[in-house]
């Protein structure tokens, strides 16, 4: 990908607003990927579809976590009834196990 924004040094202005984050190591290449896109939208003239795809990206990554912390909260109430029951300790985790893991854990 061949940008006119890659131009850097004095004279040289950005046709977008910029600014600076310190990011992890691990995350890099995909903010680089999503920075690079949005530059080659800017030139293109497609940079509101751009981020309409974004929104809605994010939107789902977000929804997905929302479906995890729910499944984290059904997991802790299942420990809870667990507990009140005063089953043996290893028939207790036997079934929070089988409730987590489902047919992959066999006691």
């Amino acid at each position: 990908m061949s940008l006119k924004s890659t131009k850097g040094g004095r004279g040289h202005v950005a046709p977008y607003e910029t600014t600076h984050a310190r990011i992890p190591v691990g995350i890099k290449p995909y903010v680089t990927f999503v920075a690079n896109s949005y530059k080659q939208s800017i030139e293109d003239g497609t940079d509101s579809m751009f981020i309409l795809t974004l929104d809605a990206t994010v939107e789902s990554i977000t929804m997905n976590k929302a479906v995890n912390e729910n499944n984290i909260r059904q997991l802790a109430l299942e420990v809870v009834k667990l507990k009140k029951q005063k089953k043996s300790t290893k028939v207790a985790l036997d079934n929070l196990l089988t409730a987590i893991l489902g047919e992959d854990y066999d006691p």
